[in-house]
């Protein structure tokens, strides 16, 4: 910013200095520089308002300031103290001769002793150098060029009033020398000299103006001039010293800044400065590069950066060594290359900047740079690196590691043109026992030793990974498909071995599914995709083996993905049906319940079995809403016809599994006004293998609800008595099985026989399902069995009131195979 544009406070600055100097020093001033028009200047202000003393810096700096305006005017001291007294020798005669002689001496004893005083000052300053001073020190200053020149305006005032030719002139122009003089001695501290300036001007003015002589006016005119232009000439002299020394102190406080840092740099434990001459050759090492590298002076000053950066064997670091010798030999400014040291048999890693340096000639003398010692941030990025693609449990490959293997692999194969990569999933079989009765730190034991089993089988045949859980993945070469099936047994084989986990022995096995590139166009998800296909089919077909993908596994897979769709849709648009199934009575042939059946009608497929879409159901998450949906609206119809004593609706094991079983079934029963007596929920054994903690519980809240439970398909698991003797069932279903072997093998009457009598000492109800025969009726009628079941007794009705008329007259004989869910469609296949 330039002072013009600041004209207005200029004048009322340089107004100020003159009429009351000591004013800038007082904390008033700010009333008159308010801090706001500082603010932003680029310092030539400041420096200006410096100059007369206002605060515009720190204090700590103005007394600095101060001290070196001081200076200023002491450098100058002899030759004022010789004008004043040549001056004072050459008016003291001539003015004897018009003035007493007393006032003459009075004068010049004055100018004397100022001047002695001024002498002993300096000589005092010269022996203990000023360098800082408060505000008294200018404020002294503008004291003796007040005192100084109200002696020397004696002198106008004296000539003029005298009236002698000779002396006005000697007046005059000892009167302008002194105001020149005087003024520029004093202008390192403008105050000072403004005073001695206005009072000098104001004498010689008056005495002008008192005894006027020819050209008075003219005379005025150019003492108003010359004072203007010294006035001038002060202020700029005193904000250019102003300047300059606020120029020096900032370059010094950046000196000592640089200082400070470069010693807290040279300080700090991890970085240090190097330099290299023009051969590549280290010089002036420091300290802190000597305990680095771990070398004394003489070996390094033997060698170069390049030397250092190839003395470890690691890839990384000879990448970052090619990578220095290839800029330095540019001579180019570098940064962040990192190089590997070996330092006393240990692995270091540097991190290097520097910028070549010239002679003065311009010519390339070498590099100067800073070094950064950055083996632990190395080692923490490599630690994460390793964690971000490696399992922290077994240290193996992780899923995101594997797949960027797998596309690695694969764009070789392509590029090859080869076909022999092979995909492996594989999962524990029994891996949740281990967790169950041991805890999860046997479960995460035994992972380790799969996982070492694995590596020692992979090794040097495939990149091997563990996806989670009980999971894993590996991908291999293999030249044939027998090859790639001897491996995925040996997978298999390798977990049958007990594992020994603190004093036990656990036998877990696997399951693999596995495909091999066949199609130049698949992709890794499309491998990964086959291979869980495999894996799914082996797992459904008994798990512990080893399964290849097939097309037509994909294709079923399409098909059940297409079937749960429609599913959905139908599901969510109405288009699944609800139909009822009489139960009669074995004595009497009266229709005395019905089972629910769910039907679903496909407007391509057709009839769509139970034993077919319930499973879809239950892996789609559908079986729940789809459950309460059944159990909603059977029980609402079976409200409006009270001639069944009962209705008979299957649970399957996944609703049975739902810990908010009770609450449903009760919340249906409320909102459709059905008895929960007239309800039997028919439940099969797998339920108890899934959930035998919480079964017997759930068992009772739903008896004590007025519920009866029934036990559907009695006789075709593996535990059937043991379930009778420790959960309460009031009756039990003979499976369709044992029925229709009635009149083919001599047995079946044996065991149905065999089941009746057990359910009745029990003092539970027997049913019989899928009797379609006469001869059935009347044998499972001799057998004592309560109630039957069956297309023999007619055929699933959607409306309950329909089945409750049909009688003997409506029975007959039927070759027809009905689909093998006639008798429950929320079964579970399982």
């Amino acid at each position: 910013m330039r002072l013009e544009a600041k004209w207005k406070l200029v004048l009322r600055v340089v107004c100020m200095a003159i009429l009351s100097p000591g004013y800038s020093t007082t904390s008033s001033a700010r009333k008159i520089i308010p801090p706001e028009m500082v603010q932003g200047d680029g310092g030539t202000l400041r420096a200006f308002l410096l100059a007369f003393g206002y605060p515009v810096v720190e204090e700590h700096l103005a007394r600095k300031v101060r001290a070196a305006q001081i200076a200023g005017i002491a450098r100058l001291t002899p030759f004022v103290v010789a004008a004043n007294f040549i001056n004072a020798i050459v008016v003291a005669p001539v003015f004897m001769r018009f003035q007493p002689v007393s006032y003459v001496t009075l004068w010049l004893a004055a100018i004397t002793v100022l001047l002695g005083l001024t002498v002993r000052n300096w000589l005092r300053n010269r022996q203990c150098p000023i360098l800082e001073t408060s505000p008294r020190g200018p404020a002294k200053a503008v004291l003796y060029a007040t005192g100084f020149s109200l002696l020397w305006a004696a002198v106008p005032l004296g000539a003029f009033a005298g009236g002698d030719t000779a002396g006005i002139w000697i007046a005059s122009c000892v009167t302008t020398a002194m105001i020149c003089g005087g003024g520029f001695a004093l202008a390192t501290v403008p105050q000072a000299a403004f005073r001695w300036v206005a009072i000098l001007f104001v004498a010689s003015a008056g005495a002008l103006i008192i005894n006027p002589v020819e050209a008075s006016w003219l005379l005025l005119f150019l003492l108003a001039s010359y004072t203007a232009v010294v006035i001038g000439s002060v202020a700029s002299t005193g904000w250019l010293f102003a300047s300059h020394f606020l120029a020096e102190a900032e370059l010094e406080q950046r000196d000592e800044l640089i200082a400070l840092l470069m010693n807290e740099f040279e300080e700090k434990d991890s970085d240090w400065v190097w330099e290299a001459d023009s051969r590549g050759n280290l010089r002036n090492v420091s300290e802190r590069f000597l305990a680095a590298s771990g070398r004394t002076h003489m070996e390094l000053h033997t060698m170069g950066m390049i030397d250092l950066a190839c003395s470890l064997d690691h890839e990384d670091a000879q990448t970052g060594a090619v990578e220095l010798e290839t800029v330095t030999r540019s001579r180019a400014a570098f940064r962040d290359i990192v190089v590997g040291v070996e330092v006393n048999g240990e692995e270091r890693w540097w991190s290097l900047a520097a910028r070549p340096v010239h002679d003065h000639r311009g010519g390339f003398a070498g590099y100067r740079g800073v070094a950064s010692d950055i083996t632990e941030s190395k080692r923490a990025s490599a630690l994460v690196s390793h964690l971000a693609e490696h399992d922290s449990l077994t240290g193996i490959g992780n899923r995101s590691w594997f797949l960027k293997q797998a596309e690695l692999l694969l764009e070789d194969q392509k590029r090859e043109g080869h076909a022999t990569l092979t995909l492996f999933l594989i999962d524990l079989d029994n891996f949740k026992v281990v967790n169950d009765t041991c805890g999860h730190p046997a479960g995460d034991e035994l992972l380790r030793q799969v996982a070492d089993r694995f590596t020692a089988l992979s090794e040097g045949r495939t990149v091997l990974a563990r996806f989670g859980g009980d999971e894993f993945a590996a991908l291999g070469k293999f030249v044939s498909d027998q090859a790639a099936t001897a491996f995925a047994e040996d997978l298999v084989n390798v977990t049958r071995k007990p594992f020994t986990i603190g004093s036990r022995d656990f036998a877990i096995g696997a399951t693999v599914g596995f495909t091999r590139l066949r199609d130049r166009l698949d992709t890794v998800d499309d491998l990964m995709r086959k291979a869980d296909i495999a894996l799914y089919k082996a797992k459904e077909s008994g798990r512990g083996r080893a399964l290849a993908f097939e097309t037509e596994m994909e294709r079923e897979v399409r098909e059940k993905r297409e079937l749960e769709a429609d599913l959905r849709e139908a599901f969510e648009y109405g288009r699944l049906n609800v139909d009822f199934q009489p139960i009669v009575d074995s004595r009497s042939g009266k229709v005395v319940s019905s089972e629910v059946l769910l039907r679903w009608l496909h407007p391509v497929r057709g009839e769509v079995p139970p034993d077919t879409f319930i499973p879809i159901a239950e892996h789609a998450g559908l079986i729940l809403p789809l459950g309460n949906w059944v159990l909603r609206k059977a029980c609402a119809a079976a409200a409006q016809c009270p001639e069944l004593d009962s209705i008979a609706v299957n649970l399957s094991p996944v609703q049975f599994m739902d810990p908010n079983l009770v609450g449903v079934v009760s919340g249906i029963l409320a909102e459709t006004g059905f008895p929960p007596e007239r309800l039997v929920l028919e439940i099969t054994e797998s339920v108890f293998l899934r959930d035998q903690g919480s079964a017997s519980r759930k068992l009772e809240k739903l008896r004590d609800l007025g519920i009866r439970v029934a036990l559907d398909d009695f006789g075709t698991g593996y535990s059937s008595l043991s379930y009778l003797r420790k959960y309460k069932f009031d009756k039990i279903k003979i499976d369709k099985s044992f029925v229709d072997e009635i009149g083919e093998r001599s047995d079946g009457l044996a065991i149905i026989s065999a089941i009746i009598a057990l359910a009745h000492n029990l003092g539970l109800e027997v049913t019989a399902e899928g009797v379609e025969r006469k001869f059935q009726v009347d044998a499972l009628r001799t057998l004592g069995c309560d109630t039957m079941q069956g297309y023999f007794f007619g055929r699933p009705d959607p409306n309950p009131m329909n089945i409750t008329s049909l009688g003997p007259t409506h029975w007959q004989d039927t070759e027809t195979k009905p689909d093998s869910a006639t008798s429950g469609s929320l079964k579970s296949v399982s």
